[in-house]
């Protein structure tokens, strides 16, 4: 790669993360162009030519936050215990979320649903953004295999399919579940704590050997 496409490069990395702070930090349907190109000290031409469309620029925000997230679940993956422990932290890891007072990630991805399809009409968007999905699925099937090995995870299921299933389902929950409205009573009924650490209790019971 020569030295100017390294630079475009970079430039690209730091616009992706200007933006992916500002959608964060105040929304997605409040930060225009202009606020982003302003935040990274580049001219609105600029960053027209880098993303044609503000689309394109939250799937790219998307694609680099699901990247920090698989290195994050790669880490626990990567340390030195049993699978079943693997998955009660990855649990963990997605009830983490629910802990900032501002929710802001699952705003955030909450915004993303209106945008996926978009992600399409771009080939490179959309490449990344399958890249980055497939990398958190890969990191996440190693724990199948990890589990039938040191023997902490039921072999009578089939765990891959488990597994996926149930991380997928427990963090898209997690995000929904965190901007639920409930009246008062059904609130506590319902809390999001409460019902999170039910289906990780449930999860966990299912798949230990």
């Amino acid at each position: 790669m020569s030295k100017r496409e390294q630079q475009k490069q970079q430039r690209r990395q730091h616009i992706i993360e200007i933006a992916k702070d500002l959608f964060l930090d105040r929304g997605v349907q409040t930060i225009q162009m202009q606020d982003i190109a302003t935040a990274a000290d580049i001219g609105i031409a600029t960053l027209f030519r880098y993303f044609p469309k503000k689309e394109f620029l939250i799937v790219a925000a998307t694609n680099a936050i699901t990247a920090e997230m698989a290195t994050d679940v790669g880490g626990i993956v990567e340390q030195t215990m049993t699978a079943y422990e693997k998955i009660e932290q990855i649990l963990d890891y997605y009830m983490g979320i629910i802990k900032d007072p501002e929710l802001r990630l699952a705003k955030f991805f909450e915004s993303f649903d209106l945008y996926e399809k978009i992600a399409e009409e771009s080939p490179e968007q959309y490449a990344e953004y399958l890249s980055a999905r497939s990398k958190l699925a890969s990191i996440l099937l190693t724990l199948s295999e990890q589990g039938k090995q040191d023997g902490s995870l039921r072999s009578d299921v089939e765990l891959d399919v488990f597994i996926m299933t149930m991380v997928q389902n427990f963090s898209l929950f997690t995000y929904k579940s965190s901007l639920t409205k409930h009246d008062t009573d059904l609130s506590r009924l319902l809390s999001t704590d409460k019902q999170l650490t039910m289906m990780k209790d449930v999860f966990l019971r299912y798949i230990r050997s």
